[in-house]
């Protein structure tokens, strides 16, 4: 049996950490039942879609820190904000109860964030405890390092450089000592192990990357939304400090340039909670903040371009695979496809900087670019990025130092 620790469980699965838990705990209930143990804003009934594949699941009510409870823990505090997001007692009683109750093998932890609840599990003797296994979603120390580089370009946005260089240092002492203690680390992406193994962990970490559902997310499985004939569409988590600086770049520093080149062009901003400053970037002439939406397909199959802006950030991009997923030719920065094994000019269209608006102006005016781009896209997201091939290392590695004990 085996006891999955996550989050939150939203209906549908709608952002990144969400969806790549829905996908792990499918493939781990195909081997073994699970238990799932998870956070709730709410005190409903779990989501069907996640009955239908664990034995067991068990709430724990949440609420999210305000604002002053997070500066009090920032000053108090030497370890990060993440280690503080999730923490309920709630949870560790039922951890502890479902621990001396049914005969859990591993604990599987999606996400750094949840590892503060297994901390009293990290010096017992292995035989004296479940495996644990940790899925780091990104090598949460270099996230912050890099959206400490992005923010500190602009005075306007240095408190955030100042918060992230602090959560930069706290990460990597606090990963580096959960990623030496848990039994086996779970990587989205070389970069990510290598990073990770950097730190000291155990074992070199089993690399198992982020996927699509290549027939949920198909160029004719929805009608397009008519966004126009030339429709750049962006698309995350509006909230995501990542996602945010990059639709800030893309509208201040990128859009006047295509704008100025194609007067017709459209901008949307697909994804859910934008934060103040995404929803006023929809004053500037041809840009559409969108916010949530229940089917982003319709958004894909409408835009000419999709653009992934992004300056910041780690693992792989759930929004980049969906792009390509829907054959759509993709223009994005080198670090939007970091861990991806495109090729430039074969399968996305890669730039920064100014040549970025330069790349996105000429990709809306060559059709047959666009189309050798997104069906080359399509096909290396059907070869490579199927939840099914990317999950497999996952799952040999259950197989075979797991349940096998």
């Amino acid at each position: 049996m085996i006891l999955f620790l996550v989050p939150e469980l939203p209906d549908p699965p709608n952002k990144g950490g969400a969806i790549r838990a829905f996908h792990v705990l499918r493939r781990l209930a195909q081997l073994a039942p699970v238990v799932v143990l998870a956070l709730a804003e709410r005190a409903d009934e779990p989501p069907a879609i996640w009955q239908s594949m664990a034995q067991e699941i068990f709430l724990f009510p949440w609420r999210p820190r305000s604002l002053r409870a997070r500066l009090r823990q920032l000053v108090a505090s030497s370890q990060p904000d993440l280690a503080f997001r999730y923490r309920t007692p709630a949870l560790i009683e039922g951890l502890r109860r479902v621990l001396r109750e049914r005969p859990i093998r591993a604990i599987h932890i999606e996400g750094l964030e949840m590892a503060w609840s297994v901390e009293h599990l990290l010096e017992v003797p292995l035989r004296a405890r479940p495996i644990l296994v940790l899925d780091e979603l990104n090598a949460e120390y270099r996230l912050q390092e890099r959206l400490f580089q992005a923010d500190r370009r602009d005075p306007r946005r240095w408190p955030g450089a100042l918060y992230s260089g602090i959560q930069a240092r706290r990460l990597r002492r606090y990963e580096a000592h959960i990623v030496r203690r848990v039994d086996h680390v779970v990587a989205v992406s070389e970069l990510d192990a290598r990073d990770l193994e950097a730190l000291g962990a155990v074992r070199p970490p089993v690399v198992a990357p982020n996927g699509v559902d290549t027939g949920f997310f198909h160029p004719e499985a929805v009608a397009p939304f008519p966004l126009g004939e030339l429709a750049f569409v962006f698309t995350g988590s509006m909230d995501y400090r990542p996602n945010i600086d990059a639709a800030l770049w893309l509208a201040r520093a990128v859009w006047p340039t295509v704008r100025a080149a194609l007067s017709q062009a459209r901008l949307y901003l697909v994804g859910r909670r934008p934060s103040p400053a995404v929803r006023r970037l929809q004053e500037i002439p041809g840009i559409h903040v969108v916010g949530e939406v229940p089917d982003v397909r319709p958004y894909l199959a409408g835009a000419t371009v999709y653009v992934a802006p992004l300056r910041a950030g780690g693992g792989t991009r759930l929004k980049i695979l969906e792009a390509m997923a829907m054959g759509k030719a993709i223009v994005s920065t080198p670090m939007g496809c970091d861990g991806l094994s495109v090729v430039d000019g074969e399968h996305v269209w890669l730039a920064d900087g100014e040549a970025f608006a330069e790349a996105m102006v000429a990709l809306a005016q060559d059709p047959a670019r666009r189309k050798a781009l997104g069906e080359a896209a399509r096909r290396l997201a059907v070869a490579r990025y199927d939840w099914a091939q990317t999950l497999a290392p996952l799952e040999a590695l259950y197989r075979a130092e797991i349940l096998r004990r």
